[in-house]
């Protein structure tokens, strides 16, 4: 069964949404590096903090 994911831009995803997408992501496709590494970017531009390799909302 293939998985649909809905087509949005990271840049306009709210906090929420980044959370859910990181969560998902972990089970979805582990291996997407270059995804998560935009989601923590993202989320952590929203949250004022610096882009760290493991941030301590980490979902690893």
């Amino acid at each position: 069964m293939t998985q649909w994911w809905p087509m949005k831009p990271v840049a306009s995803m709210t906090t929420a949404e980044l959370v859910a997408a990181l969560r998902r992501l972990a089970y979805v496709s582990p291996d997407d590096i270059a995804l998560e590494k935009a989601l923590r970017g993202r989320l952590a531009l929203i949250l004022d903090e610096e882009p760290t390799a493991e941030p301590e909302w980490s979902m690893a």
